[in-house]
């Protein structure tokens, strides 16, 4: 059995089962507890570190997507409040995934300014071949650019830009709803900690909807333009790629 055929035959096993902590307060418990060793841990990335629901979500995705907890910790982050995960990762489910015939590859011309890359593959199915281009000239207009890898490994970069977009074009499966950060050209950013207490999950959540519905609302005050701006104004990706 190859890699692909095993994970494609892995996913779909422990699908009928991975939804269990939705009906089933046994397993429910269960995943509340790993995600909690998980966030104590001190060997997962800040943004999932003290933070056992953030924690209990990649665990949900770990599941689904049959991948291992370890490689979800590594891999997911936090984008416009919703998770997602790096170019490197997608690129490598879909060479995996059992979708295509061989890898993606890439094919580039052109410099500086007129870079431009197209990522390609052989669908396993039919046999069509798939692509997708980015340039240089798209780079600069969308505002990629304001990431400074685009000025030190452009190529690199629009090679990401290039596999992405296609994996969300024709296979889009292999990401199940993941954002990609180097789309997003927003640092990563931290869910807000709720704080818990021992004893049973079920009874801390029950405790916390009947606290909710007791208190009164208070108004919030309107926040000012400077504060709006600040909010919806995205930070251009600096970390390393790689």
């Amino acid at each position: 059995m190859t890699e692909s055929t095993a994970l494609t035959t892995t996913t779909q096993q422990q699908a009928p089962g991975a939804l269990s902590f939705l009906h089933d307060g046994a397993a429910f418990e269960h995943l509340w507890r790993v995600a909690k060793a998980f966030s104590l841990s001190g060997m997962v990335p800040g943004h999932f570190q003290g933070k056992p629901e953030s924690c209990m979500v990649a665990l949900m995705y770990a599941q689904q997507l049959g991948e291992h907890p370890m490689v979800m910790f590594q891999e997911v982050t936090v984008i416009n409040g919703r998770p997602g995960t790096s170019a490197r990762f997608a690129i490598s489910r879909a060479n995996k995934s059992n979708l295509l015939q061989g890898p993606i590859t890439w094919k580039s011309k052109g410099q500086g300014d007129a870079l431009e890359v197209t990522a390609s593959a052989v669908m396993k199915e039919t046999g069509e071949v798939i692509t997708a281009t980015v340039t240089m000239k798209e780079a600069a207009a969308d505002g990629w650019t304001r990431n400074p890898k685009y000025r030190s490994i452009p190529e690199q970069m629009l090679r990401w830009r290039a596999a992405t977009r296609l994996i969300n074009l024709y296979i889009p499966e292999v990401l199940f709803g993941l954002g990609v950060r180097e789309e997003a050209d927003v640092r990563p950013v931290s869910v807000a900690e709720v704080p818990t207490t021992g004893g049973s999950v079920v009874a801390e959540l029950n405790q916390q909807i009947a606290a909710a519905a007791t208190e009164p609302a208070d108004p919030v005050p309107a926040p000012a333009p400077e504060a709006v701006q600040a909010e919806i104004v995205s930070e251009p990706v600096a970390d390393d790629p790689f």
